[in-house]
């Protein structure tokens, strides 16, 4: 790890990491290595790790496996390496990137690892005490605008499972117990599972330096400009090709569900034609006790890096 740099991109599923990463990954030197911890596409990966809550104090082998062999580039699939697969496998689409696993030199790789993780947001006092070299970068999304993304593919949020931890009700979310109890419709239980899991990172995050927070919606604001920002506090380096290619998910949608092609400044608010007033006031009630300082007055116009500050919505 000290020859090697790492940079781990977390979030929840449908929040924007898919976009952060690959516009992150034009940086030199760097390959990118999409989801190892997805528990339907990866072997070593266990369902299990959707709700793992690791802390320097606490360790998983299963998970620790997994991980320094991610943090190390070593898992490199046909799925982990889609995005990045090399120039002798790029030209090839289903059984030719399939040889990449029998023969994995063949996905020529570069030194630097980037990491896309989607179940890792309870883990990253985990990682800072393991991985202490790895820049970690969170992307936080308005929760109406990832969970209406949640309910057209018809995932269901559940918060309840974060209460079987008895460790993370202790550290973290005690006081919010008979909270997420309550929480019935998908709208509650969708603000509840957003402001809890937030909550941790949060809380976490005020101790260590180490680790970015930046809003979705900050970046759709004005993706060029704000991508180069981004690049320079992560120690990247900013390149025309990261320019140009930016520029090209800045676009007309193709309307496949896993694209990252969208028009970036309609993300913000695309979600206020979804959700009825009544449903944003039932997750709304379920985060603001919380006291989180994200997407103040709870919209998602934010003018800060992190979404705390927060801007006179468009008419």
């Amino acid at each position: 790890m000290a020859e090697r740099r790492c940079v781990i991109v977390v979030g929840f599923p449908r929040s924007g990491t898919s976009w952060l990463a690959k516009c992150l990954s034009f940086a030199p030197g760097f390959t990118y290595y999409r989801e190892p911890d997805n528990y339907d596409r990866v072997p070593e990966a266990e369902r299990r790790f959707i709700n793992l809550y690791l802390t320097a104090e606490h360790d998983d082998p299963a998970y620790r496996r997994l991980m320094s062999r991610a943090c190390a580039g070593e898992l490199a699939t046909a799925f982990t390496m889609r995005e990045d697969p090399g120039p002798l496998l790029a030209p090839f689409r289903g059984p030719g990137r399939a040889l990449g696993e029998r023969f994995p030199s063949l996905f020529l790789r570069r030194r630097h690892v980037l990491l896309k993780l989607v179940f890792a947001n309870l883990n990253l006092a985990w990682f800072s005490a393991n991985f202490p070299e790895a820049r970690q970068l969170v992307v936080l999304r308005h929760p109406c605008g990832q969970f209406a993304s949640w309910r057209r593919l018809g995932w269901e949020p559940n918060p309840a499972a974060l209460l079987e931890n008895p460790r993370l009700v202790a550290d973290h979310l005690g006081p919010f117990v008979d909270l997420i109890r309550s929480a019935e419709s998908f709208w509650e239980r969708a603000g509840a599972l957003w402001a809890a899991t937030v909550h941790v990172i949060h809380r976490q995050t005020r101790a260590d330096n180490g680790r970015l927070i930046v809003a979705y919606e900050w970046l759709c604001g004005d993706p060029a400009a704000r991508f180069e920002e981004l690049y320079g506090s992560m120690g990247l380096t900013w390149n025309a090709r990261a320019l140009r290619e930016i520029r090209k998910t800045n676009t007309r949608s193709d309307d496949l569900t896993y694209s990252v092609r969208r028009p970036a400044a309609v993300q913000v608010d695309r979600w206020k034609d979804l959700v009825a007033a009544e449903e944003i006031e039932a997750c709304r009630r379920f985060v603001e006790p919380f006291e989180l300082p994200y997407y103040p007055d709870f919209e998602p116009y934010v003018e800060s890096f992190s979404g705390a500050r927060s801007v006179t919505p468009r008419g």
